[in-house]
């Protein structure tokens, strides 16, 4: 269970700084162009705390699908056995 919530844990800490990193941009008009029609579609860059709720599940949930093996397969093993493989 603790190789599980480590990985949770970590994957939560990145998003939450994921999302301080992007604060700064929040409002910020970018642009994409077309060479095909010479026009240029602009955006504003919004970050609201919807999406950056949605960007934290979406850690969560990649650190938990990503530590489920390894928990899983730590979970079977003997612990001496386990120790004596370092």
């Amino acid at each position: 269970m603790s190789f599980f919530i480590e990985s949770v844990a970590c994957s939560l800490l990145g998003g939450l700084i994921g999302c301080l990193l992007a604060l700064p941009l929040n409002g910020i008009t970018t642009g994409i162009g077309s060479f095909v029609t010479f026009s240029e579609i602009s955006f504003p860059f919004s970050v609201t705390p919807k999406v950056m709720l949605y960007g934290m599940i979406f850690a969560a949930f990649m650190g938990a699908a990503g530590g489920l093996l390894p928990a899983r397969s730590a979970a079977k093993k003997e612990i001496l056995t386990a120790l004596r493989e370092v």
